[in-house]
């Protein structure tokens, strides 16, 4: 009888001293395509961490940030939760997220690539981990390009050439060359043509607004005119054009498609036929000084987890070296850890094309980084920029008076924020 009291007090006194830490755990649009990929991942943690209880909920991407609010504000957080770079910056400035640099080790924040890391810095602190990211080629239509008299061997190695091409495309076989997402990020075409919207202090605040200039003018009108002519689908600014561009290239009707590689392998499933006639193409560098912001996929802990430190403990483990590769190998992504490119995944050459974009991808990866500068009111900033943008497509404005409201319009945010 003793010996059972015994027994049964030992029982008590390990459930007592061993409570479970429950982690909630929020990803973006995962589920269901890969649902066992991370309930994989998650049943390994759990298996060398019997003390973690891992709650697994999967958010989809459109209403992500305002259940993340929502759920912040009423003291129900998530522990971790997916975001990405422009994301984590604006959470990091509405105090909605902890410091990954506070909870991790330096040498586990130091095996992530630095620009990527950098992009998650405000005021001195990181906000999240990178998890994965993707990269920007050509993909593009040898066939197309034989038809309009131009050598598949020579790809576009400018935008004034992909521009060029576009419009010889067009008059040799009626096809269009390109419908690239410009209103995603309407700092793109300043961009392409090496000119940054501004100039930035010591502290990232906006010093100068630039894009009234002349030769902002000249580049937004460029693309205004082919748009006009009708050198590029309509769709560039009726919304859709990202599903629209797809859609034309794998109908044979686009001749490239600003894509990641990871389209190659879309391709080749949809539109078997348009797989054999494609090939790929590094897209065209950006000039040395020009800031342009890359995207990934990250990793962030929520102020009011119970258990940050262990949340950003398993956030770890999720994006670490094993599970990195795996993801990448399971859907054409790219990783966020500086070791994992030395994989031969991302080197081997096996004479596809899927092959052939994947290891161009990989060799951006060092460059990648989001510019998270001061902007006040940016999402306010940048509608008005791409509501411009818009205006001088449809011939509402001209380039000078369009740039020139807008850029007004950023020196009175700049100047409210300064009172």
């Amino acid at each position: 009888m003793r010996k059972l009291l015994v027994v049964l007090l030992g029982v008590l006194l390990v459930t007592i001293a061993l409570p479970k830490t429950k982690i909630v755990f929020w990803t973006m649009s995962l589920k269901p395509t890969f649902t066992d990929f991370i309930q994989g991942i998650i049943d390994r943690y759990e298996a060398l961490h019997p003390d973690i209880d891992i709650v697994w909920e999967d958010v989809p991407w459109d209403v992500l940030q305002q259940k993340l609010l929502a759920a912040f504000s009423s003291g129900n957080p998530p522990d971790v939760v997916n975001l990405n770079a422009q994301w984590t910056i604006e959470f990091a400035q509405k105090k909605v997220l902890f410091p990954v640099d506070e909870l991790l080790p330096e040498e586990v924040i130091n095996q992530y690539f630095d620009g990527m890391m950098k992009g998650l810095t405000w005021k001195g602190h990181i906000y999240g981990i990178p998890w994965y990211t993707a990269v920007d080629v050509i993909l593009y239509n040898k066939e197309i390009f034989e038809k309009a008299g131009l050598d598949p061997k020579y790809p576009p190695k400018t935008w004034d050439e992909i521009l060029l091409y576009s419009v010889l495309i067009k008059e040799k076989t009626g096809k269009y060359g390109t419908l690239p997402t410009i209103l995603q990020d309407p700092s793109a075409i300043f961009n392409w043509d090496g000119l940054n919207l501004y100039t930035v202090d010591e502290n990232n605040k906006i010093k100068e607004v630039l894009f009234d200039r002349l030769e902002y003018a000249h580049t937004l009108n460029k693309w205004a005119t082919l748009y006009k002519m009708k050198y590029i689908p309509s769709e560039l600014v009726q919304g859709g054009e990202w599903t629209r561009a797809t859609e034309l290239y794998q109908a044979g009707e686009l001749a490239m498609l600003i894509t990641g590689p990871q389209f190659a392998d879309r391709v080749k499933w949809n539109a078997p036929g348009i797989y054999e006639k494609s090939d790929v193409a590094p897209i065209p560098a950006p000039k040395p000084g020009v800031r342009m912001s890359g995207w990934y996929s990250t990793l962030n802990i929520v102020r009011g987890s119970k258990n940050p430190k262990e949340a950003a403990e398993f956030a770890a483990f999720v994006a670490n070296l094993e599970n990195q590769i795996a993801f990448c190998k399971l859907v054409t992504i790219f990783p966020t850890l500086k070791a994992a490119v030395n994989d031969p995944w991302f080197s081997e050459d096996d004479g596809t094309l899927s092959a052939k974009a994947r290891i161009m991808g990989a060799k951006y990866l060092p460059y990648i980084t989001f510019y998270n500068d001061d902007i006040p009111f940016r999402k306010e900033a940048f509608d008005k920029l791409k509501d411009a943008i818009v205006q001088v497509f449809l011939g509402q404005k001209t380039p000078e008076d369009a740039l020139k409201q807008t850029a007004d319009y950023w020196r009175y945010l700049i100047k409210s924020q300064q009172k």
